[in-house]
């Protein structure tokens, strides 16, 4: 029986950001992919020094708050033009500036829960990147955090 234990990670701490960002280079040159950086403000550049691929969920949130904004306008537009027609004040049937309210509510609902319903499906399909963060089993960690 093997009683060796098998390294899961390695924490090291950094004193500026461009040594941070050229350990993980090295680290992508040496052929690692799945591999974190936390640090307690953002550096530049470490999305493509860890070669990160962009999220898709600007894509879903685009492509949801856009309907959003669609079905609302269409929704009012048939509601007050098509299916109940009534003059109020003289105004017309259709008038853009009362629904916006409306149509703004309605795109950032529909751009909010469809992004965070897909990140959750992305997650449990284990296609967006949820590190285990190796920072909170470090020594270095367990003394700063007392």
């Amino acid at each position: 029986m093997n009683n060796e234990k098998k390294i899961f990670g390695i924490s090291a701490t950094f004193k500026t950001p461009d040594e941070i960002i050229n350990a993980a280079k090295k680290v992508t040159k040496s052929g690692y992919t799945e591999f974190d950086v936390n640090t307690p403000y953002p550096v530049h550049g470490m999305d493509v020094a860890m070669k990160i691929k962009p999220s898709k969920l600007g894509f879903v949130t685009l492509i949801m708050g856009l309907s959003g904004a669609v079905i609302a306008l269409l929704l009012m537009y048939w509601t007050m033009s098509v299916d109940y027609p009534l003059v109020i004040g003289g105004k017309p049937f259709f008038a853009l500036p009362a629904f916006i309210p409306v149509t703004f509510e309605l795109t950032v609902l529909l751009a909010t829960v469809s992004t965070v319903i897909a990140m959750n499906f992305l997650l449990y399909l284990h296609l967006y990147p949820l590190h285990l963060s190796l920072q909170f089993y470090s020594q270095l960690f367990q003394q700063l955090s007392q």
